[in-house]
């Protein structure tokens, strides 16, 4: 241990005789190791920790109707959900929900949150503990159950953090609601990459978006997602989910229930939510991470040889004094490896700001978006590896060649002939290879980036984007009836219309280009539905 001790204190004192080389080396490394940080960050956040505040996840799945889409419609009915939880015997728990933004009034200035109807064992299938109060009884599910529980952000931001929340009550979308429950924090509901700050019993639909689907057969509008009971694989569960799915269509009639396939897809790649964009991306990225990596290490690795030319003397002094090939070694992997750590600890302090600008790559959106990474054990663990593969990476090839030296024969040449040799020669030209070639990658890919960015700059909409100014709104939670709603959209039409510089103005139910198209069911007049006919 005191010769280690030995070898990191001369490790030291060499990397501080030489401040520019070490400098140069630990930033090349730092740009390096912090890039797959970053995005490792990024997946730690999505697709390793899909719901934040929920540790077990690996047993969760999404359930889907249908064959896999990345942008499916809500697949279930309520009755639908009910007859697969109740018969269920591969799912520890099986829940619902359904989501939207909704009006937080009362007391205090109005405020658009998103929110979620969820099935009363919403919390308990996730293993979800509140911090203040409970959370949903089983007989809440019924209508008219006016009880919710909050997330700790809007406990603290709206609320001051009361600690006598609990009983408290509160106005959604104009209707009383008592406050039961706060969500623990970091946790925000079970979409991913989406927000959710309240969450209300199923049966209240009725009385929160003023929908008439509780019991209605052929209206799909529930997300379910279920946990697998231990030892029971998803084929399996997926095979159950099918036969239940098959008897249910089978036995309805004069009502459209939908395919009876069932897909399960783990949470990491659950086609509701952000990750279904990028399950397929971050793993890409870090890809070219990894190769830019690879470039600073075959770079500082040239370094090391460039550098060992210069101490070639010392190290033949140090090898006919008595010194093992073996500590030549260990003192320069040593040498390297606190070099590695170095730019490693910069790669931090670089990932410590970084991570948190996931976010900023989405298009603008009127969807509670959070997806910005952060620097958590996981993080920590994965550069601490990461930097030290990097180490044997740039320091084995240097250290070894180095330590290949014959003490005479070094001592005798003569200063102008001590240019490190045809071995190293050829080891540094093969660097120098392995560096053009990943730098031509890179600068491939970069430039495929930039074509296909430039490109897409390009393309045709269909419409004209530029001066064009959006603004969402809701009536439904404000008290608006439909009447009155045509109404008001009449007046907010003109009045826009007729303001100064404004060419056009016009209403729409959801803005083109957008992440979802919104659906929703016509009953045209004087129509009766065919037997098992979608509306």
């Amino acid at each position: 241990m005191s010769a280690m001790l030995q070898d990191v204190r001369f490790g030291l004192r060499m990397l501080a005789k030489n401040p520019s080389f070490t400098a140069l080396a630990a930033l090349t490394l730092a740009l390096g190791i912090g890039a797959n940080s970053t995005i490792f960050s990024w997946i730690d956040s999505t697709l390793l920790n899909p719901i934040p505040g929920v540790t077990r996840t690996g047993n969760l799945v999404t359930v889907m109707r249908g064959e896999r889409s990345e942008h499916p419609t809500p697949p279930f009915s309520y009755p639908d959900y009910v007859d697969l939880r109740d018969h269920t015997e591969s799912l520890a728990g099986l829940a619902g929900y359904h989501d939207d933004y909704v009006s937080l009034t009362g007391t205090d200035r109005p405020e658009r949150i998103y929110a979620a109807l969820v099935t009363t064992n919403y919390f308990d299938v996730l293993g979800v503990r509140p911090i203040r109060g409970r959370t949903f009884a089983p007989k809440e599910e019924n209508p008219g159950s006016s009880v919710v529980v909050i997330g700790e952000g809007v406990w603290r931001a709206r609320f001051g953090a009361d600690p006598a929340i609990v009983g408290r009550t509160t106005q959604i979308n104009r209707h009383l609601f008592t406050i039961i429950g706060v969500a623990p924090p970091g946790f925000q509901g079970c979409k991913t990459g989406l927000r959710t700050d309240l969450w209300i019993p199923l049966g209240m639909d009725q009385v929160v978006w003023g929908g008439d689907r509780f019991e209605d057969k052929g209206a799909f509008w529930l997300n379910v997602f279920g946990r697998l009971r231990s030892g029971v694989s998803p084929e399996r569960a997926q095979g159950e989910l099918d036969a239940l799915m098959q008897h249910v269509v089978e036995t309805s009639r004069n009502v459209d229930r939908g395919p009876s396939q069932i897909t399960l897809d783990p949470l990491w790649r659950s086609p509701f939510g952000a990750n279904v964009y990028l399950y397929k991306t971050l793993p890409m990225l870090l890809a070219l991470a990894a190769a830019l990596l690879l470039l600073a290490c075959a770079n500082v690795a040239n370094l090391l040889l460039v550098r060992s030319v210069a101490r070639r003397r010392e190290l033949a002094l140090r090898m006919s004094m008595g010194a093992s090939r073996w500590r030549l070694v260990r003192q320069l992997l040593i040498e390297t490896l606190l070099l590695a750590l170095a730019g490693g600890a910069l790669a931090l302090v670089l990932t410590n700001w970084t991570a948190g600008t996931f976010a900023g790559f989405f298009p603008p959106s009127s969807l509670p978006l959070a997806l910005n990474g952060h620097v958590g054990s996981r993080v920590l663990g994965i550069t601490l590896g990461i930097t030290v593969i990097s180490a044997l990476i740039f320091g084995i090839l240097p250290a070894l060649r180095t330590s290949r030296l014959a003490p005479v024969t070094v001592l005798k040449q003569e200063a102008g002939t001590i240019s490190g040799g045809i071995a190293k020669s050829r080891l540094s030209s093969t660097l120098v290879v392995a560096q053009i070639a990943l730098s031509l990658l890179l600068l491939i890919c970069a430039g495929l980036f930039v074509r296909s960015l430039e490109n897409s700059q390009k393309l045709d909409p269909g419409f004209d984007p530029d001066h064009v100014l959006l603004s969402s709104y809701e009536l439904g939670p404000a008290g608006y009836d439909e009447a009155r709603g045509v109404a008001f959209h009449r007046q907010l039409l003109s009045k826009l219309q007729n303001l100064p510089g404004v060419e056009s103005a016009t209403l729409a139910d959801f803005s083109p280009l957008s992440f979802t198209l919104h659906t929703d069911y016509m009953h045209p007049e004087s129509y009766q539905p065919k037997p098992h006919e979608s509306m």
